[in-house]
């Protein structure tokens, strides 16, 4: 649903803005350390290739690297499906200001630099593509380690 509204927006942004439009302010890049760029990029590599490894590798690869203070989906979630991430890099950018949706109670924000991306996310039973997610992915950089929160994959 965000992604609709986004698109949506975009599109009627584009359409007052109209072509050849200049649109004042000063563009800037996104201020992500290489290092954390390509710890993020490792740890989506390496659950992809937990997910070529089946459900189970993959769901204990999630559920190790799972942000602190929020819950780990129900196992219903997973069953015999997996997923296959695909970040758009280039939007990978920081998000200091974001909380998890669900956390535990007591739980503060999480620690450490939280950088979010767009993502497109495959679920998949074996080899047989169920659907395709397309929404915003969150990570947590703390300690040279990343942390995520898992979706509910069913």
């Amino acid at each position: 649903m965000r992604a609709a509204a986004l698109v949506l927006g975009l599109v009627l942004t584009a359409g007052v803005a109209g072509c050849g439009a200049v649109v004042p302010g000063t563009a800037r890049v996104a201020a992500v350390p290489s290092t954390d760029r390509a710890l993020i990029a490792a740890y989506v590599d390496a659950s992809n290739r937990a997910g070529t490894a089946g459900p189970r590798a993959q769901t204990d690869f999630l559920r190790a690297s799972q942000a602190e203070g929020t819950p780990f989906p129900p196992d219903r979630c997973f069953g015999e499906l997996t997923l296959d991430t695909r970040l758009v890099a280039r939007t990978l950018r920081p998000d200091a200001d974001w909380t998890p949706p669900a956390t535990l109670p007591g739980a503060a924000r999480p620690v450490g630099a939280i950088y979010v991306a767009a993502a497109a996310v495959t679920v998949r039973r074996g080899s047989t593509e169920v659907r395709e997610d397309v929404g915003s992915k969150h990570f947590v950089v703390r300690d040279a380690r990343v942390f995520s929160y898992a979706p509910c994959a069913d």
